[in-house]
């Protein structure tokens, strides 16, 4: 008899340990994107994230093994976003589809409350930018084709992610559409061939 009344109790305790585990990581990224927000980034020790976070070092060092490992965690989170956003795209048959993408893709990245457009405006800006950078030209790759047209890829991606950023900082920015169109042009110019089949 006890041991079917342990049953509920110990998914119950395992839940509330889930949600307290889940509340402690949520105020530990928290409090380093403040820091990361205040400081660029620079010298962020474990004992300062936990001292912001309201917990103490040793709290931190059970959920994460350095202040390095979070922001790999936030990273991963933000570009695994920006990858879906990207897929999306890329299936894209049309200009509509790509403008669809590219205003979703805008929204996070202005957002100041989400993941991404917290992290771009900190320290960690530059390595999400490159990582984002190395996303679009994957997903080109698909497009463009094979290995001897790596360099066009790497042309593409840079063009692409300066393009983007760009109009994400422009006030009077064209619409999602206008940049749909600039960036099928672009991908066009560079491999007119492939993009043609691709889309036969």
């Amino acid at each position: 008899m006890s041991r079917s009344q342990d049953g509920p109790t110990t998914g119950a305790n395992a839940r509330a340990q889930d949600k307290r585990v889940a509340r402690t990581r949520r105020a530990i990224r928290e409090a380093l994107l403040n820091l990361m927000a205040q400081r660029g980034g620079a010298d962020i020790t474990p004992k300062d994230v936990a001292d912001a976070a309201l917990i103490n070092k040793k709290t931190f060092m059970a959920h994460y093994a350095s202040v390095g490992a979070v922001i790999q965690e936030m990273e991963d989170e933000a570009v695994s976003s920006v990858s879906e956003v990207l897929d999306e795209a890329a299936a894209a048959t049309d200009e509509e589809g790509l403008a669809r993408a590219i205003e979703r893709l805008g929204s996070m990245v202005t957002d100041g409350a989400s993941s991404l457009g917290r992290l771009l405006r900190t320290g960690a800006r530059e390595d999400v930018v490159a990582r984002i950078q190395l996303a679009v030209r994957d997903r080109l790759r698909r497009v463009v084709g094979a290995a001897e047209d790596d360099l066009a890829c790497d042309f593409l991606a840079g063009g692409i992610t300066s393009a983007f950023r760009r109009w994400v900082g422009e006030k009077d920015r064209p619409s999602a559409q206008e940049l749909s169109r600039r960036v099928r042009r672009l991908v066009r110019s560079v491999a007119p061939e492939r993009c043609d089949a691709s889309q036969s």
